[in-house]
C-alpha cells in the first residue's frame, strides 16, 4: 500500500536541507532509512526520547520526507522526496541558469511576484507552465490555478495577461494560453 503524503507539492531541496538540519529529525530520518517504522523503533534506533522522536516524525511527514502508511500503520520514508525535490528546483530556478527566479518559491509556491522584468518573465513562464497552449479557461478555473501559486491570485492573473502568456476574451469571461 502506498503511504499518504499530506502535501502534493515536494519539498524544496531547501525545504529538506532545513528538516534535516536538526539531530533529532536527523537521527529520525536515518531510522527510517535503516527500516525502524513506529515511533517505538525509531525511538530506539535513534536513540531518541519517544517525545523527540514522535516530533521528528511530525516535522519528517509534514515536510515531505516521511509519510504514515495507513495499512501498515507505519510511518516509511517518501521514496521520490528527493529527486521531486532537485526536479522542482530546477524548474524553478531557470534550470540552472540562476536568474535569481528561484528565490521566489517554497515548496512550489510563489512567494511574490518579482519586479525584476527579467526574474519576473522566468517566474510567469514556469506558472504558466499549468495552462495548455490553445486550451481555453473559464475564468473560475484560471483563478483557481492562480490561487495555488500564489494567495494574491487577481495580481498573478494579470501579471499572466500583461506578460501575453494568458489572453483574456472579449467578454472577459475566459482565457487562452498563447
Amino acid at each position: 500500500m502506498s503511504p499518504t503524503v499530506p502535501d502534493e507539492r515536494p519539498p524544496s531541496c531547501g525545504d529538506i536541507v532545513g528538516l534535516l538540519a536538526e539531530s533529532d529529525r536527523r537521527a529520525a530520518f536515518a531510522a527510517l532509512v535503516l527500516g525502524a517504522a513506529t515511533p517505538r523503533e525509531i525511538a530506539d534506533a535513534a536513540g531518541l526520547r519517544p517525545a523527540a522522536a514522535a516530533s521528528a516524525l511530525h516535522k519528517l511527514t509534514a515536510g515531505g520526507l516521511a509519510a504514515f502508511d495507513e495499512g501498515a500503520r507505519a510511518h516509511v520514508l517518501v521514496e521520490d522526496a528527493f529527486r521531486r525535490a532537485v526536479a522542482a528546483d530546477v524548474r524553478v530556478s531557470g534550470r540552472r541558469t540562476g536568474d535569481g527566479a528561484g528565490a521566489y518559491f517554497r515548496r512550489g509556491r510563489l512567494t511574490a511576484i518579482p519586479g525584476d522584468p527579467a526574474v519576473r518573465a522566468r517566474v510567469l513562464e514556469v506558472v504558466a507552465e499549468v495552462f495548455a497552449a490553445g486550451e481555453t479557461y473559464s475564468e473560475p478555473k484560471v483563478n483557481a490555478l492562480c490561487a495555488e501559486w500564489l494567495d494574491d491570485w487577481v495580481s498573478l492573473r494579470r501579471a499572466l495577461v500583461d506578460h501575453g502568456l494568458l489572453r483574456r476574451d472579449a467578454t472577459g469571461t475566459a482565457y487562452e494560453c498563447t
